[in-house]
């Protein structure tokens, strides 16, 4: 606990040591109508969808810069004596981004006004690093593919020029696979395995909790110290002073499928990616109004899914192999494979030799209690392709696979809290769980029945915890403090050992 209290201690006092965020900043430069600079000019930075507003000065050289900013569109204005008033409208600040607006501002009253309306140039130049920004608009039209698992926000890293691979084993800048880092709102999200983004989707909210994530592939700072070739900033959304909310589901279904060519009948395949969200200002009738300042965003994401293996082909023991009776058993070339009687193995000369068992059939009195046991769930899998006894097709490859399905259902669900405390205070709370399970279906396994079933049972659970504090001390001093919280718990067994198969099959 002396810990703990030690190290919170420590990033309060750390106040010039800046860890990786995804808040951007405002900066740039005030000049009167000759050119010279305006010291001294009190700047309000105001995010429009929730009127959270910022305020700041000019330094003596004119320079301003307003950091620690959420992403969103911003509203800049400014009110200095002997000038007209400011106004500056969209003006984006993107994830881990900069954006210089430069100001010249107009000889009057203040009660006079000049206001610039189109959208703000957001090339970045106060410094050298290439980044590429997915905003909000395309996180949420951006298709897609539905193809196994839920979506992953990490597929629509793929718009990035530097990126490179599948949404699995991703490389950026050039770097090697598993060299990259991920952030959700300052702190990674990796799993420090390899860096599987599968694994790493998990630690995110649903895509449609982000607002925007942002690509930085070269020239970024030492901060991000796990980025050998790349980082990824991810942003969660949070709530306005407007209500908002979605509902959709995307399906994939096989009776919308055509048969693949060479199959008696189309695979069992069926998706479900289905979820909602909703966010607005908290609001309590006759209680409390919290538009201004209290808002909450809540996403609820889910995946069900069949896959059958139909048209895998096996091979299984014949009817008679069961009693011991292999005098079918031949190779590819349909000669008889002799089977051996171990109790009769004995010397001859420098070698070992072994007597073949009559008829090549084994009695059931040599059969083990654990061969017995298992053999009972085989009988359910026999030979279904037509092969006549006494041929290689007969004994080998000789089990089409024509029902099973595997299921993999996901839960994700994500609430945020932000909460506007007088005008220098804001804080946040983020809280994210996912549920992942990977097992057979309802019909059973795909394939040999359990448990000779040679697939594997997975179940993994995530939870991310975000905590933010933002204090504006002075107009020129700004204290961030956040704390984060991952847990990956993942389990990953064979088949046959959560079914109590031991008491079942003697091992």
């Amino acid at each position: 606990m002396k810990l703990i209290f030690a190290s919170f201690f420590l990033l309060l006092t750390a106040l010039n040591v800046f860890a990786q965020s995804e808040r951007g900043n405002i900066a740039g430069l005030l000049t009167d109508p000759s050119g010279a600079a305006v010291a001294g000019a009190p700047i309000s930075i105001v995010q429009t969808s929730t009127n959270a507003m910022t305020r700041t000065i000019t330094t003596a050289s004119g320079e301003y810069n307003a950091p620690n900013l959420l992403p969103g569109i911003y509203r800049i204005e400014v009110s200095a004596p002997g000038f007209k008033h400011f106004v500056q409208q969209n003006v984006n600040v993107t994830a881990g981004g900069t954006v210089r607006i430069d100001a010249a501002l107009q000889l009057g009253q203040l009660t006079e006004s000049v206001e610039v309306t189109t959208t703000a140039a957001t090339i970045q130049t106060e410094n050298a690093k290439v980044t590429t920004t997915v905003q909000n608009k395309m996180v949420d039209q951006l298709p897609l593919v539905v193809g196994g698992a839920m979506r992953s926000p990490f597929n629509l890293v793929a718009v990035a020029a530097e990126a490179r691979g599948d949404g699995q084993r991703l490389s950026v800048g050039g770097g090697q696979a598993a060299q990259w880092d991920a952030t959700l709102d300052g702190h990674s999200v990796g799993t420090n395995r390899s860096g599987d983004t599968a694994e790493a989707a998990l630690n995110t909210p649903s895509v449609e909790s982000l607002t925007e994530f942002a690509v930085d592939t070269n020239g970024f700072k030492a901060e991000y110290g796990q980025a050998g070739g790349g980082v990824m900033t991810f942003a969660s959304k949070s709530g306005t002073n407007q209500f908002h909310g979605s509902a959709y589901d995307f399906l994939r279904n096989d009776a919308m499928d055509a048969r693949n060519f060479f199959a008696a009948k189309r695979s069992v395949y069926r998706q479900n990616d289905y979820g909602f969200t909703a966010a607005g200002p908290v609001v309590i009738p006759h209680l409390y109004n919290g538009r201004d300042k209290t808002f909450f965003f809540v996403s609820y994401e889910g995946f069900r899914n069949r896959v059958g293996a139909n048209d895998t082909i096996l091979s299984v023991p014949t009817p008679e192999m069961y009693s011991g009776d292999f005098s079918k058993w031949v190779d590819q070339n349909n000669k008889l494979i002799t089977v051996y009687n171990p109790n009769t193995t004995r010397a001859s000369g420098s070698a070992s030799i072994r007597d073949p068992y009559p008829g090549n059939i084994i009695p059931s009195s040599q059969f083990s209690a654990t061969a017995t046991a298992i053999a009972a769930f085989g009988k359910v899998a026999t030979p279904n392709r037509g092969f006549a006894p006494g041929t290689s097709g007969y004994v080998r490859n000789n089990y089409l696979v024509s029902g099973g399905t595997q299921i993999t259902p996901t839960d994700k669900i994500s609430v945020k809290g932000d909460q506007i405390i007088g005008s220098r205070q804001r804080a946040s709370i983020l809280w994210n769980t996912t549920t992942f399970r990977n097992k057979p279906g309802p019909a059973g396994a795909p394939g040999l029945p359990e448990p000779l079933w040679n697939g594997q049972i997975q179940a993994w659970d995530t939870e991310a915890f975000r905590l933010a504090h933002d204090f504006t001390v002075t107009p020129n001093m700004v204290n961030h403090v956040s704390f984060a919280r991952n847990t990956f718990t993942k389990n990953s067994f064979s088949a046959n050992v959560d079914k109590n198969w031991s008491s079942k099959v003697c091992i």
